[in-house]
């Protein structure tokens, strides 16, 4: 248990807390506090995504406003690539801060080329934090790399003191706590403004604000919305196709390039290299490595003005253009609790020839399936094809099969045809969870695949593989109970 643990200040980097505490500590080597904190034995990466957390949340002493969610949200560099990520990528990555023996891979090699490797101040904020709190301290936003001006005051951040050099690191306790440099010079004296008479001073500014502005609402941001704004955007500009395709990448690049200029992307860190050919794949369709967010940021800039506008700007109605519509969609899992609720936010669309296919997932319970429609006339198809009934009809599938398992067991051996006389027998919608669950019971009766198959009116072999599909998942679970037992 610890005596005790610094207070968090507005948007303070995760380390410059840990920095504080080892200055209050009296022990003599950060690596040690590392140790004692996190129980990691290295202070590398500058806390761009800590770890192990719950060691310390567990061991603060007393009531403290710390959580889990708080330091990742407030304090950690995760806030402005949380947007980007699906859900399960996410709580993945939190899963990790919250306790892991190897390495945050995810989320780190992602994070690390955004953050510099100089500590970063505003003068102007090293002078208003000590007036109000007693003390400097390190902000997280001033540490993005592309971040080159302070988005409250609008003056330029500085990495080492102007007069005599002296940079500011981690390594050898040279955080600052006072608005002086360690040989005393006055740091906000150095404060130099943005002037907006050219385009590049602009530009600096507007991205500064953007990315302040992502992590400041990162919780109502998530990749379906910024996808379905691409979407938007592109085909208003014509770079995909009504049928969805992109059609004009290489328009995209030209006029990306030239509204922003490659001299002014190189200071921002944008190489010429990184708009390749397939840029517009990547980050519109946010497919693949699609993790460099200040070239989200300057596509957000380049439709629209600003991050804001991007987000929350009205557009003409781009439904009718758009394959099987702008969604949500209805989930069609009889046995979900969103059952023909508009709950799927995701369609992955593709073409093959003259056919578009989209495919639908509900998170609720797995259910996956695809429809079609014409590439040309973006009229949908008929036929849905079910890709995968997910883990909820799964699980209560193989509660029913349980049951009927004896006698399905005792069927199988006597495999004897014992054939009904036909009569009125009200038969489900095939393959509906009732039609599947009436195959058990018939089956358990007359003891035959063909016989069941020609009461529920479907094909021998179906009979068979559904039975021994149960058949196969009941063996593992015997297997892996037996093993747990053995154990």
């Amino acid at each position: 248990m610890l005596n005790f643990f610094p207070n968090p200040y507005p948007d303070e980097d995760f380390g410059s807390i840990v920095y504080r505490f080892f200055k209050l500590s009296g022990t003599p080597y950060m690596i040690d506090i590392m140790y004692k904190l996190l129980q990691v034995k290295t202070i590398r990466n500058r806390f761009i995504l800590p770890k192990n957390l719950l060691i310390l949340l567990n061991n603060i002493p007393g009531k403290h406003s710390y959580s889990l969610d708080s330091i990742v949200k407030e304090h950690s560099y995760l806030p402005l690539m949380k947007p980007f990520y699906t859900d399960k990528e996410y709580h993945n990555i939190l899963k990790d801060i919250g306790m892991t023996k190897g390495r945050i891979v995810v989320g780190s090699d992602q994070l690390r080329h955004m953050i510099s490797n100089q500590v970063r101040y505003c003068p102007l904020c090293l002078l208003e934090d000590y007036q109000k709190f007693g003390e400097s301290y390190v902000h997280r936003i001033h540490q993005y790399k592309f971040v080159q001006v302070c988005p409250n005051h609008h003056t330029y951040l500085i990495s080492s003191c102007p007069e005599c050099q002296q940079p500011f690191v981690y390594y050898n306790r040279r955080l600052l706590g006072i608005p002086y440099c360690s040989n005393k010079h006055y740091l906000p004296s150095f404060a130099q403004h943005t002037v907006y008479t050219g385009a590049l001073e602009k530009l600096i500014h507007q991205v500064a604000d953007d990315t302040s502005f992502f992590i400041q609402n990162e919780k109502k941001i998530y990749i379906e919305l910024i996808r379905q704004r691409y979407l938007d955007y592109a085909l208003k500009k014509g770079y995909i196709s009504p049928n969805g395709l992109m059609k004009k990448n290489k328009s995209l690049k030209q006029d990306f390039l030239g509204f922003f200029s490659v001299e002014n992307l190189e200071v921002l860190g944008i190489t010429i290299n990184q708009i390749h050919r397939k840029f517009a794949q990547i980050y519109l369709n946010l497919q693949g490595n699609h993790y460099n967010i200040l070239i989200h940021i300057l596509l957000m800039i380049y439709f629209s003005g600003s991050v804001s506008n991007f987000l929350n700007q009205k557009m003409t109605d781009t439904e009718p253009f758009i394959p099987f519509g702008r969604g949500p969609w209805e989930c069609l899992n009889e046995l979900c609790s969103k059952y023909k609720q508009k709950s799927i936010v995701v369609c992955q669309r593709y073409c093959f020839r003259d056919v578009i296919y989209g495919t639908f997932q509900c998170e609720n319970c797995g259910y996956t399936f695809t429809k079609k429609c014409n590439r040309e006339t973006l009229q949908n198809m008929d036929g849905i094809y079910v890709k995968d009934k997910g883990w909820l009809w799964e699980m209560k599938e193989e509660e029913v099969y349980k049951l009927y398992k004896e006698k399905i067991q005792l069927a199988q051996k006597l495999n004897k045809r014992n054939r009904i006389q036909d009569k009125k027998i009200e038969i489900p919608e095939r393959n509906s969870f009732a039609w599947i669950s009436l195959l058990f019971q018939v089956y358990s009766n007359v003891k035959s695949y063909k016989e069941t198959a020609r009461i529920l009116r479907t094909t021998e072999i179906t009979v068979k593989n559904i039975l021994i599909r149960h058949q196969i998942k009941i063996t593992q679970l015997n297997k892996s109970e037996s093993v747990k037992n053995i154990v």
